[in-house]
């Protein structure tokens, strides 16, 4: 009977590692990753994947005119999430209700959920898009809140996400490329682009003009003939598929360049935004305190939501910062994680974020 029991107990083993397997297929993880600091100082240098301290550690790089910069008093940080395909083993855990027990704050979440309809293939560059965008509006930002002017001009909605077997997957449009035409009518913004195929009723045949990465770093234009679905929720509307941002090219009153390695996402903009506006003000924003930040910026002061902030709630702790700028949206799942010593505020603007960071003691700039 012991010979027997094991066989049936192995057995059932086998049997659950195997639907596991299975299953996990359909998931991702999130779990805290790193807090790093946003600097203008030289001692940040680009080696490998991720610009590092001297001492190893990671760093996000503002480049500024040397004359402009002044030293910083405390430190900004910025927070990412570390994302992967969910192991079987995780997806045990997460069903037991254990998954917290070995990996703090983990989280999963469905495919779906986080591709969007995009196939895995595309996640990366999704967040290439989305940081780019990131990097090009903070120093906007910064700027305008500090009194320059500076003027944009827009040359066409870059694609970030292109949905599994759309039209647009099907006519040949990739994740990263650049729409700058409907038959041969510039739509240079979003909203142009939109209208120009919701024109168009389902099953109509278009021509898009795109820029595509082609060899050497150089941007290729092609027309692609692409055969309008039905927009969802809108039947007698033309749909494409894809998800897109309007590509400016700002002329701004000095140089300012970032660089944040391989991080990818959009949520570090307030972060960057902040940085810069410290170097550039005074180097007194943070009140000398260590301050962790989270949220997309609009390149007029506008924060967004972001994901996995109570993976970066736990990742900023482990960093030591003692406050913590989050979406208004999301201050009750950061303060829900957040020990006793961090402190959490929501901001849904800049200017909320400076009144803030002024309430602790920082020396924020004149508008």
């Amino acid at each position: 009977m012991g010979s027997v029991a094991l066989v049936v107990v192995l057995a059932l083993l086998a049997a659950g590692l195997g639907w596991s397997w299975a299953q996990s297929g359909g998931y991702y993880t999130f779990v805290p990753g790193d807090a790093l600091p946003v600097t203008a100082s030289s001692t940040c240098r680009a080696s490998g994947a991720n610009p590092h301290f001297p001492d190893g550690g990671l760093c996000a790089r503002v480049f500024l005119p040397a004359a402009r910069v002044h030293a910083v008093d405390g430190k900004l940080l910025m927070v990412d999430v570390l994302v992967g395909q969910t192991t079987p083993w995780q997806y045990a855990l997460s069903r037991l209700g254990l998954l917290d027990t070995f990996y703090r704050a983990a989280e999963l979440y469905s495919s779906t959920a986080v591709l969007g309809g995009a196939p895995a293939g595309q996640f990366t560059c999704q967040g290439v898009q989305e940081m780019d965008q990131a990097t090009l509006d903070a120093p906007v930002a910064a700027l305008r809140r500090l009194g320059y002017t500076v003027r944009s001009i827009y040359h066409g909605s870059r694609v970030f996400l292109v949905q599994a077997g759309s039209p647009a997957a099907r006519g040949g449009v990739r994740c990263g490329s650049v729409i700058v035409a409907v038959d041969g009518q510039a739509t240079l913004t979003t909203p142009a682009l939109v209208r120009a195929i919701e024109a168009h009723p389902p099953g109509s045949t278009v021509t898009l003009t795109v820029e595509q990465a082609g060899s050497g770093g150089r941007r290729a234009k092609r027309n692609l003939r692409v055969t309008l679905g039905k927009r969802p929720g809108d039947p007698s509307a033309g749909f494409l598929g894809i998800a897109t941002e309007a590509l400016p090219t700002y002329h701004l009153p000095f140089h300012v360049a970032i660089d944040v390695g391989d991080i990818g996402g959009p949520s570090d903009g307030l972060a960057l935004t902040l940085g810069i506006l410290d170097s550039l003000s005074g180097g007194r924003l943070t009140g000398g305190h260590v301050v962790a930040v989270t949220g997309t910026i609009g390149p007029h002061g506008g924060v967004g939501p972001v994901g996995g902030v109570r993976q970066k709630t736990v990742a900023v702790e482990r960093a030591g910062a003692t406050v913590f700028l989050v979406p208004a949206s999301e201050v009750g799942t950061a303060r829900s994680e957040a020990g006793r010593r961090l402190r959490v505020e929501g901001v849904s603007s800049l200017d909320q974020a400076l009144g803030d960071l002024r309430a602790l003691g920082g020396g924020i700039p004149s508008a």
